[in-house]
């Protein structure tokens, strides 16, 4: 069939297009570990704080892009040494932009959802920094929001941030720690085999097993019961392919993995998941604990009754408590 010339313009424009919006393939583990990173963490301005604490909001580069993070400083004297450091790493938001965004339309991180996290663990003596990865609020890199992928680019956005704590006036980059939520869990542990920097985590109701298990979890977890069969559409199966086949460069999932590179974690790991969750799976977080048992490595496991993602009520205190105990254990 013979092409004429408006047709073959038309698709290379196509092909310019699709070559133009293509992200590169995620880092994988390897890589994240390997990268030496010189970060400097910039104050941009003070926002509103909370009980107990001042609140400002600070700037950095990762991987080439400006991206933002929460830093909220309790109140009082600090002590020597400086605070200690949380770095909280928050969940998947299906509208990036607007992460941080009350409801009332206001800018004010971390947003009504995890408003009380930097509060509770400021009001223990934490130093809470809480990136926005790329893409949210207005922090840069829109492009590499949403999909299953995404995690594994938000880990770079963490790594970066901790090369930057040392710019931080009254933190002690000495004794940081790492709390993770829902995806932001996955990205916690990624960051942990990648890095040595952590004296601690905690992941919340974390997501978990490898993406192939999220894909098929994610197309079936409302209707769990369901029949499926292999001519059953699973619709992010085929978003990850989708996603996959877009990627400019090799992948190779396996690589970002952080299940299969826990023989280079160091850091204790406090795990504490409800039952009933089903945004993301308790299976996921009885499967870290096996794993991380049958790799000698130490942690702990609190289970929740109930159905919450994000704990609410009695039981967000006493998880907050818990942490706050398991980090101080380490500090001594």
């Amino acid at each position: 069939m013979r092409l004429g010339k408006v047709t073959i313009v038309a698709v290379s424009m196509l092909l310019m297009t699709v070559t133009a919006c293509a992200k590169p393939a995620p880092k994988s583990i390897p890589e994240l570990a390997d990268e030496v990173r010189q970060v400097q963490l910039s104050r941009v301005r003070s926002i509103d704080g909370g009980p107990g604490f001042s609140a400002y909001l600070y700037a950095y580069r990762s991987d080439g892009l400006k991206v933002h993070a929460l830093v909220a400083v309790p109140d009082g004297a600090a002590p020597e040494g400086g605070f200690p450091v949380l770095v909280a790493n928050h969940g998947h938001h299906p509208d990036p932009p607007k992460y941080g965004i009350t409801a009332d339309g206001k800018d004010w991180r971390p947003g009504d959802y995890y408003r009380r996290i930097p509060e509770l663990f400021a009001a223990k003596g934490f130093l809470v920094v809480m990136p926005d990865y790329r893409g949210h609020n207005n922090s840069e890199g829109l492009e590499f929001t949403g999909g299953m992928l995404e995690s594994r680019y938000y880990t770079a956005d963490v790594l970066n941030l901790l090369a930057g704590l040392h710019s931080l006036q009254h933190a002690n980059s000495g004794h940081v720690f790492m709390w993770g939520h829902s995806m932001g869990g996955e990205v916690t542990l990624r960051a942990l085999v990648a890095t040595d920097r952590v004296k601690g985590a905690s992941m919340w109701s974390s997501v978990g097993g490898d993406i192939w298990d999220q894909a098929y979890y994610y197309s079936r977890y409302k209707e769990p019961s369901a029949f499926d069969s292999s001519e059953t559409p699973k619709p992010a199966i085929d978003r990850l392919q989708d996603s996959v086949a877009a990627l400019d460069g090799d992948f190779d999932y396996r690589e970002s993995e952080p299940l299969l590179y826990l023989d280079r974690l160091i850091t204790p790991v406090n795990i504490q998941h409800a039952v009933g969750d089903r945004s993301a799976a308790y299976k996921w977080s009885e499967r870290l604990a096996k794993e991380l048992l049958m790799h000698g490595k130490s942690y702990a496991f609190h289970s929740y009754p109930g159905e919450d993602h994000l704990f609410s009520g009695p039981m967000l205190e006493q998880a907050v408590d818990r942490d706050a105990a398991f980090f101080r254990e380490l500090m001594k």
